[in-house]
């Protein structure tokens, strides 16, 4: 079961699909690193390392926001 915070980071890599860590940083939450490394665990979301960290959304992310 996703929690309200990591359902509202999901969305915004759904619409952005590659995003850092600093564009996923919203005011009313400040716990954006537990919920990215809940995130990856479950196989939602990957980091990607290039020019610097990013993150992206899985299929399987994809899927689970079209389940609620």
């Amino acid at each position: 079961m996703l929690s309200e915070s990591d359902r509202k980071l999901l969305e915004i890599l759904s619409k952005k699909h590659l995003v850092t860590k600093g564009e996923l940083k919203f005011k009313e939450h400040d716990g954006v690193d537990l919920n990215l490394n809940r995130l990856i665990e479950l196989g939602l979301v990957e980091k990607v390392e290039s020019l610097g960290t990013a993150f992206v959304i899985t299929q399987k992310g994809i899927r689970a926001i079209g389940e609620r």
